[in-house]
């Protein structure tokens, strides 16, 4: 995989000392096709970042990924990315200026009062662009955390620079503006050192007279899944005590507590059984 990813970088490398030793013929040809020499002169610049910048990201990505071989796509490399897609931005912008022959230096003093209002018309879609690059880097959340944002309760499957994309409990995807994920509330259920599966439910106190007794049944009736469980994690909690209803729950930590599957057919299976016994 490496070894892939040197030869790659190898190439961009190569085509960066080629680009830079040939300028003059460059420039020639340009002038030759009729370009104008301002837009003939930034092509040349644009191409040339192009590949230093992809040069630059082959590099940090090549030792990122060297340190630990198991590392896939996460924060820092989307950040990375993100960042290389802004200069790739930047530097379209200032090639269409220079089709009209058109400098940045001017751009920036002749369009100044047009500009200020495209930043005002836009300032929205800017502060989700920031919002996007701090959430990559801060790592607030970072992929494949299990979290809730407001209302919104999944697995986190990409971090663009304009929404965090979730896949809900109910496998749809859902997209959230980096503007809402960053000035609502977050949980992330993966940074908790023990992340407990609970289950609540009510109890007719006529039908529960021993909590500890149901509390041993229900950790009986999870023997088939025994080796899913960690020993000792079981527990039947009383919330409040009416006498119209028991509040209750009990909880336990599975081994793998990203495994939604299993922790599916766990608490489908004891929801059942707590129906049986319980109501």
């Amino acid at each position: 995989m490496n070894f892939t990813r040197i030869l790659n970088l190898l190439a961009v490398l190569l085509l960066l000392v080629a680009l830079l030793s040939l300028r003059k013929p460059f420039m020639a040809f340009a002038h030759q096709l009729g370009a104008q020499e301002l837009f003939g002169h930034t092509l040349y610049r644009f191409i040339t970042a192009f590949l230093v910048v992809e040069t630059m990201k082959g590099v940090i990505f090549l030792f990122y990924r060297t340190a630990d071989p198991q590392r896939k796509k996460d924060n820092f490399t989307i950040g990375i990315n993100h960042i290389s897609k802004i200069l790739y931005g930047l530097f379209g912008i200032t090639l269409v200026l220079s089709i009209f022959n058109i400098s940045v230096r001017e751009a920036f003093t002749t369009l100044s009062l047009i500009a200020a209002a495209v930043v005002l018309m836009t300032k929205d879609y800017i502060s989700n662009l920031i919002n996007g690059m701090y959430l990559t880097f801060a790592r607030v959340i970072t992929i494949s955390d299990q979290v809730m944002i407001d209302r919104h309760k999944g697995k986190i499957v990409d971090i663009t620079l304009t929404n965090v994309q979730l896949l809900n409990e109910d496998d749809d995807m859902v997209f959230i503006p980096n503007n809402l994920v960053f000035t609502k509330e977050i949980i992330n259920y993966t940074r908790r050192d023990l992340k407990k599966t609970s289950i609540e439910f009510e109890a007719d106190p006529e039908k529960v007279k021993d909590i500890a007794a149901l509390e041993q049944e229900l950790i009986t009736l999870l023997e088939p899944f025994s080796e899913e469980i960690h020993t000792g994690s079981y527990a039947l909690k009383t919330n409040s005590v009416k006498v119209e209803a028991l509040q209750l729950k009990f909880q336990y930590l599975l081994k793998d507590p990203l495994n939604k599957e299993l922790d599916k057919k766990i608490r489908r299976y004891l929801i059942r059984e707590i129906v049986k016994r319980v109501l």
